[in-house]
């Protein structure tokens, strides 16, 4: 056996380490193992023998020398730190650097340990994305929550008022009620952020949607441009109808803006079928985004509009939209020459068509009978909002903003054909007066009718998932509300009174 040469096994250590290893002295490289020539790209380690270290750029290597310094006046080994570095080929890479401080011939040199942690940066990154939008989906529901119970007072006001004003005040109702749907828009995109996700998935039509996005923007290129279509025969698509439609209407408002207001610019829309997808190109030939904004367009507020034009969410509802439905959204952009947003639609088989459900028309038919309904929020003024119209319609309306005094109300005698109730309440919530009600007296909790302005809990989120009552979000269609209470009526109709 051969007896253990220190000198060379100690080398053969360092050469075949896993780890690159480099010794360097004034920011010369006096030694690199094998490991560090393929961290950098390099044939030979000959080829960084003798050289400056310029994988580092000179910021990195300044607060590396810096960090020398201070081992060097405390003594102690310094915790690794992260660098960003360039290969022989231009490529970058995050290394991670351990250093000391050794003796090399008589004077001190620096020997430093480095990973590849390239990939674990880019996955911190993606989890640190993934924990922001987590925080903003929170903030985003619960002010979305917030403005939805004002909001649903002011639509009920609304339609209440369009019903007593003669012609002349009929256009200014009118224009409450255009600056009211903006609003609900707006609050509508906020809810994007969160899980409070109503709308269950279905087929929807790719050119139906796009049909609808085109004529919401038509006024935006009107003076830019025109928008071509080029979709053909396609087959549905896994999505909620309005989310895909705010899906192309965001992307088109996008292109229109990339192009000068007075101009002769083209947005054209094509798609192609693939065994899983129907992948939408969005192409316009305006502006372009550098290379270095391009990575940066679907972070949450990041806008590349001047004076307060955008909001900056719209490419980010957007791609959460499709990635929650199966599909993605990708940039490609050339400054100068145009952008292309590539739109990934999940395939689903077409939905056997239902007969739609009409609404009841708002006076009392004869032979129906009349209903009985208990409204239950802790808004007041929506109490009395809903009293007003739904009495209107033929029913005998109660209204109650306390749920503790709702309680025995419901459960008492006689009882309600439907209780129109909220969701999120101080003290007992909507879910907590179904389940109590679902205890006492069984089978009415079947003529909940739920209603909500969005911020579900988990718990929330979950029950509503597993009851069959339906949930009607603020603000709130009337016209939607009557004919839920008109199921929920039938519903319950045999019910345990």
């Amino acid at each position: 056996m051969t007896p253990w040469d220190p000198a060379d096994g100690f080398r053969a250590l360092v050469e075949n380490a896993p780890d690159a290893i480099v010794v360097s002295r004034d920011g010369i490289v006096l030694y690199a193992n094998a490991a560090a020539a393929r961290l950098l790209g390099y044939d030979d380690v000959a080829e960084l023998v003798g050289k400056p270290m310029t994988f580092l750029d000179r910021r990195s290597a300044e607060v590396m020398r810096r960090r020398i310094q201070q081992m060097a006046a405390s003594g102690e080994r310094l915790v690794p730190r992260e660098y960003p570095a360039r290969r022989r080929d231009g490529s970058e890479i995050t290394a991670e650097i351990a250093s000391t401080i050794i003796d090399l011939d008589g004077a001190p040199a620096v020997l430093a340990y480095a990973r590849d942690v390239t990939e674990r940066t880019r996955l911190r990154a993606q989890l640190a994305h993934a924990d922001r939008l987590a925080s903003l989906g929170m903030m985003a529901a619960g002010v979305a929550h917030e403005i939805n119970n004002p909001l649903s007072f002011i639509a009920l006001a609304t339609e209440m008022l369009a019903a007593r004003v003669g012609p002349d005040e009929a256009a200014l109702v009118a224009q409450i009620r255009s600056g009211m749907d903006r609003i609900a828009g707006i609050v509508s995109e906020l809810r994007f952020f969160g899980r409070d996700d109503d709308e269950p998935l279905g087929p929807v039509s790719v050119a139906d949607a796009v049909a609808a996005a085109e004529r919401l923007v038509a006024h935006e290129f009107r003076p830019r441009g025109r928008i071509v279509v080029e979709l053909g025969e396609l087959p549905p698509v896994a999505g909620a109808t309005r989310h895909v439609e705010q899906v192309f209407v965001n992307l088109l408002l996008n292109a229109a803006h990339a192009m000068p207001e007075e101009g002769e610019g083209t947005v054209t829309v094509r798609a192609t079928v693939t065994a899983e997808h129907v992948v939408v190109l969005v192409e316009d030939d305006g502006c372009g985004i550098p290379a270095d904004r391009l990575a940066s367009i679907f972070e949450p507020f990041y806008t590349t509009r001047t004076g307060g034009a955008g909001m900056g969410l719209g490419l980010s509802i957007s791609r959460d939209i499709l990635v929650r439905a199966g599909g993605d959204l990708v940039a490609r952009s050339t400054p100068g020459r145009g952008t292309t947003m590539e739109v990934r639609l999940a395939r689903t088989q077409p939905e056997t068509p239902r007969a739609a459900a009409a609404p009841p028309s708002q006076p009392r038919p004869e032979g129906r009978p009349r209903r009985r309904i208990l409204v239950v929020d802790d808004e007041p003024i929506i109490v009395r909002s809903l009293v007003k119209i739904l009495q209107a319609g033929g029913a005998e309306v109660f209204g109650e903003s306390v749920p503790e005094r709702a309680l025995p109300l419901i459960v008492g005698e006689p009882p309600f054909d439907v209780i129109v109730c909220d969701v999120m309440m101080p003290g007992l919530t909507g879910i907590d007066l179904h389940e109590r009600v679902a205890r006492d007296k069984p089978g009415r909790e079947a003529r909940f009718v739920f209603i909500t302005g969005g911020a579900y809990i988990a718990r929330t989120r979950d029950y509503l998932a597993r009851i069959p009552n339906e949930c009607l979000v603020k603000p709130l269609d009337t016209a939607a509300l009557r004919a839920a209470i008109e199921r929920a009526a039938a519903g319950g109709s045999t019910a345990a009174r």
